[in-house]
């Protein structure tokens, strides 16, 4: 048992399986700017590299918030700090507001895996991910902790 919570409470002894390389890759979405997820894992690996794309991490993000973003060094830097980070290729709809989803960046990723079963998995960092209809797409309005769909701008 762990953490001291009942039986019935206690996460399945297998609650996720590890991937194959071909199975990891086959996850990962398609380039579709309709798609959060897809727009999520461009995002996040851009910002592996800020100086190298810059162009498309400011043709990723709202322009509302393109003047916190700078050149997307302080983003890339928070983003190499985080110890074996991974993206989920699962994005959440923020709840009461679907044009507002929610990646997870995780840390501690050294192996892909598929989770099978409910689980808690705790964001190192979240993208806040907006659909913006007067651009036609997805776009990224920030990265850190999950920003309410109130203080997303919806174009």
């Amino acid at each position: 048992m762990s953490s001291g919570l009942p039986p019935e409470d206690q996460p399945p002894a297998e609650w996720r399986r590890f991937a194959t390389p071909d199975e990891a890759a086959d996850a990962i979405p398609e380039p579709d700017l309709t798609d959060p997820a897809s727009v999520g894992v461009l995002f996040y690996q851009a910002l592996q590299d800020p100086s190298e794309f810059q162009q498309v991490l400011a043709f990723l993000t709202t322009p509302e918030s393109q003047s916190a973003w700078d050149d997307f060094a302080e983003a890339g830097e928070m983003l190499a700090a985080i110890e074996d980070h991974g993206i989920g290729t699962m994005v959440k709809e923020a709840q009461g507001d679907p044009s507002v989803a929610y990646a997870k960046i995780l840390r501690g990723i050294t192996d892909s895996y598929e989770v099978l079963d409910n689980q808690i998995i705790n964001a190192a960092a979240v993208i806040t991910l907006v659909w913006r209809p007067d651009f036609g797409r997805w776009m990224v309005h920030g990265i850190g902790d999950s920003i309410l769909p109130e203080d997303v701008p919806h174009g």
